[in-house]
This record gives structure tokens, C-alpha cells and sequence, in this order.
């Protein structure tokens, strides 16, 4: 259980220090930026999208290397063979989607259940910053149509 305990410990620190350095940057070019325009959202968007692809990754391959190098628990082998297995793995317990094909066990049940958790709060700080752009970029956008009336 220590073993699961410290691995999930990692990727919280590992995901979450990501996602906070996209953010970051990401805040720069678009809530700070002065001319926030529909090109800049998209590539926040992307952003966004490409960081919670590779959040999904980080827990495959840790579910890969838990599962098949210290054997501390298994994923429902029919379901997740390879790495594409490992990944839909990940993306169904990152979203909570829950569809009940993959079942983790051993301790891997700990890392399963902190990756639902890491996910909800990855999506909705995900969603806040969506808003909050869109809220600055329909506030330009009204004020620069004032401006030429």
C-alpha cells in the first residue's frame, strides 16, 4: 500500500505542477494579454486539451509500470492490453466516466481512485479558466463596441 501511496503522491505533484505551469503561461497569453482574439482561444483550448491527453498518459503508463513491473494490483486484463488498453484505463477512471469494463484491484484501487479525484479537480480549474477567459473576451469586445458607437 506505501508503494500506491508514494505513486500517487508523484503524479498528484507531477500533474498538478504541469497543469500550473500551463496555466500560467497560458494567463499571460490570453486574461493578461491586450488584444485576446478567437485565435488565442482556440489555442487555449488546445492547450488545455493536449494537457489533460497527457495527464491521462502519465496515469497509463504509471498504471503500465504498477501493473506489469511491481505487480501491486491489475486492471481488467480483457479490457486493457497495451499501452491503448492502459490509456482507455486511464481516460475512463481521469473523467469518472465509470463505464464498469475496467476494474482495478490490489492497490491499485488507491491510484484509480485518486486519479478520479485529480481529474474532477483538473477539469473544473479547467473549466474556471475557460470561463474567465471567455469572460474577458466578451468584455473586450463589448467595450471596443461602445468605443464605436
Amino acid at each position: 500500500m506505501t508503494t500506491a501511496i508514494l505513486i500517487s503522491i508523484l503524479l498528484i505533484l507531477l500533474t498538478t505542477g504541469v497543469r500550473l505551469a500551463f496555466f500560467m503561461v497560458a494567463a499571460k497569453f490570453t486574461l493578461e494579454s491586450k488584444d485576446f482574439t478567437w485565435h488565442r482561444f482556440f489555442c487555449l483550448m488546445l492547450g488545455i486539451y493536449i494537457s489533460h491527453v497527457f495527464d491521462i498518459v502519465v496515469y497509463a503508463l504509471a498504471y503500465y509500470f504498477a501493473w506489469h513491473m511491481l505487480e501491486i494490483g491489475t486492471l481488467s486484463e480483457d479490457r486493457t492490453d497495451g499501452l491503448l488498453g492502459h490509456f482507455y484505463a486511464s481516460a475512463v477512471m481521469y473523467t469518472t466516466i465509470g463505464f464498469g469494463d475496467i476494474l482495478p484491484t490490489g492497490h491499485l484501487r488507491f491510484i484509480a481512485s485518486t486519479q478520479g479525484l485529480s481529474g474532477l479537480l483538473y477539469l473544473a480549474w479547467s473549466a474556471s479558466f475557460i470561463f474567465a477567459a471567455m469572460n474577458r473576451m466578451l468584455k473586450d469586445r463589448n467595450s471596443s463596441f461602445e468605443r464605436h458607437r
